[in-house]
């Protein structure tokens, strides 16, 4: 007799095969398509995570009913529970590390009902369902499933880079002393590790704090792109080069400015909402005063005023071809990233990005609501054909596809506003 399961399988299978052949689909239709497709991978991943998590449950009812019936609690190899992940690893033909990865994202998904119910739905990753569960660890209870839920919804419609920043916010909004505990806690992991490779090279891993990493790469950075014309070398080799110069002192560090965002409020120590680094991300109050402070760092301070309704840099306007150091430094302040959906290369030279015209000059003018910083890859992009794009006067961008699909990119949110 054929199991309802492998009847599921069988039935999802030629439904699936139902599709082809593809080649005669339309543009709009074969977009739609791949949409729907990922929602279908989403919910079974969804599915399949629930069924681990019966697995286990039943699993820990076996373990409870032979520890009764023994009169003691079991050793580990007595355990069924103890070997959930390797049952899965041999079912599934993977790894134990990957089925141990996937096992725990089940027990943690389950813990938030919200989340678990849109990632049934399709509509979320098992990316996504992994960083709100990583984000939301240690989370007073009182918060965490409105945090959840909310965050659910934000993931959506974007990118697990940006949920990432997005609930970092407001789990340190939601309780600012946990979320400097766990900082505190994080930062004293820190460490240095050197793993032998063959033929003559080694891996050297650092885990540091995020501030002063961010500084030594932009150090490495600094130096890799200061190298003479002519040198050969590409830029990987270039900044490998350019760390050991800096670890060994062959070379002085060069300044490196860090950009830390916050309110005056926080400055006063009169809040303790979250601040800003470039190229980190959202920090607690604590952090960002003992780096206002400090004078180990070439820190910059630059005063940018938000609009208190949507948290965005308020527009800054000029009018000229090339745009100005000033206009330049604020439309990258303003966008932080390249405005393609998702893309998230910061907005800075050495990271290869432009200030594009939208509309195109001198049709259109060198002013703030006309300049978005695109990625060099995007910037093609932008002008190959059927793409369009729009920005508007806040600083929301409309991108429209070759298929007639739309996204839509808005600017950097310093300011959350619920």
């Amino acid at each position: 007799m054929t199991s309802p399961a492998t009847t599921i399988g069988d039935q999802a299978t030629d439904l699936l095969a139902g599709i082809f052949p593809i080649r005669p689909w339309s543009d709009s239709d074969l977009a739609e398509l791949l949409s729907q497709l990922e929602r279908v991978a989403h919910a079974a991943q969804a599915i399949q995570a629930e069924v681990m998590g019966e697995i286990a449950h039943r699993a820990e009812q076996a373990d409870r009913q032979e520890e009764q019936r023994r009169g003691r609690p079991l050793m580990p190899q007595e355990s069924r529970s103890e070997y959930v992940a390797d049952e899965i690893a041999a079912t599934l033909a993977i790894t134990k590390v990957d089925a141990s990865r996937r096992y725990g994202l089940a027990l943690s998904a389950a813990d938030h009902p919200a989340v678990l119910t849109r990632w049934r739905g399709g509509a979320l990753s098992a990316r996504k369902v992994q960083t709100i569960c990583e984000g939301l660890i240690d989370v007073s209870a009182p918060a965490v499933e409105a945090l959840a839920d909310q965050a659910a919804r934000y993931a959506e419609t974007h990118t697990a880079p940006e949920l990432r920043r997005w609930l970092s916010r407001r789990v340190i909004a939601a309780d600012p002393g946990m979320a400097e505990i766990r900082r505190a806690r994080a930062v004293a992991d820190r460490r240095v590790t050197v793993t032998p490779l063959p033929d003559g090279v080694s891996e050297l891993y650092a885990l540091l704090p995020s501030v002063q990493a961010r500084q030594v790469y932009d150090s490495v950075n600094a130096l890799a792109r200061a190298s003479e014309e002519g040198d050969v070398r590409t830029m990987d080799q270039r900044r490998a080069d350019a760390l050991i110069d800096l670890l060994v002192g062959r070379v002085e560090p060069p300044p490196v400015a860090i950009q830390v965002v916050m309110t005056s409020d926080t400055l006063l120590g009169e809040s303790a909402g979250p601040a800003e680094v470039a190229g980190v991300g959202p920090i607690t109050s604590a952090e960002a005063l003992d780096l206002a402070g400090t004078t180990d760092h070439d820190v910059a301070f630059r005063r940018m005023v938000t609009d208190p309704d949507t948290g965005y840099l308020l527009h800054i306007a000029e009018r000229q071809y090339r745009p100005s150091a000033g206009l330049d430094r604020a439309v990258r302040a303003r966008d932080r990233v390249c405005r393609f959906p998702g893309c998230s290369r910061p907005a800075t030279r050495h990271q290869g990005t432009d200030l594009d015209h939208t509309t195109p000059w001198p049709r259109g003018q060198t002013v703030a609501s006309n300049l978005a910083v695109l990625c060099r890859h995007h910037h093609l992009l932008k002008h190959s054909p059927g793409w369009t794009a729009e920005l508007y006067a806040d600083g929301v961008m409309k991108w429209t596809s070759p298929s007639g699909k739309t996204f839509r990119t808005e600017p950097w949110v310093y300011t959350d506003t619920g």
